[in-house]
C-alpha cells in the first residue's frame, strides 16, 4: 500500500519548536511523494538489525511511531515482513558506501561500517520477495 512519505527521513531532518515542550517538526520536503511507508523507516530498522540502535531504543520508537498512527507497520505483531527489505537494502546501500569510502581514504573500515558489513555477511539470503522468477 502507498501513502505519503518523506523519503529521506533521519533525525537530522527533525527540529523542535522553540516554545516550551514545542512541537517536533520534520523538515527538508524535497523527496516527499507516494510510495511504501515502510521506506521511511528503513534506517532505524536497520541500525536495529545491524546491532547500532539498542533493542530498548528500537522498542520506543516502534512504540511511539505506533501510537502515533504510523502506517508503515502492523499496530500490533512484527513489524518486520514490512520492514525486512527495506532494511536489507539500506544496510547493503550503507555497507558498499562505507566500503568505497574507506578504500578511497586508504584506510580500514571503522567499527560501525564493519557492524554493517558484517550483518550483509549474515543475510546469507535473499527474502522472496526478491528472488522470484514468475514474469510480472
Amino acid at each position: 500500500t502507498t501513502t505519503l512519505c518523506h523519503g529521506d527521513l533521519h533525525l537530522g531532518q527533525l527540529v523542535r519548536h522553540h516554545a516550551p515542550d514545542g512541537p517536533w517538526r520534520l523538515i527538508d520536503v524535497d523527496d516527499l511523494g507516494r510510495g511504501v511507508p515502510a521506506w521511511d523507516l528503513a534506517r532505524p530498522a536497520a541500525w536495529y538489525a545491524c546491532g547500532l540502535l539498542h533493542p530498548d531504543e528500537w522498542t520506543r520508537f516502534l512504540d511511539a511511531y505506533r501510537a502515533a498512527g504510523g502506517p508503515a507497520v502492523p499496530v500490533d505483531g512484527d513489524p518486520w515482513p514490512a520492514l525486512d527489505v527495506p532494511a536489507r537494502a539500506l544496510t547493503v546501500q550503507t555497507a558498499a558506501r562505507a566500503i568505497a569510502k574507506a578504500t578511497a581514504a586508504n584506510r580500514s573500515l571503522d567499527e560501525v561500517e564493519q557492524l554493517l558489513v558484517d550483518a550483509c555477511a549474515r543475510m546469507g539470503s535473499a527474502p522472496p520477495e526478491l528472488t522470484r522468477t514468475d514474469a510480472k
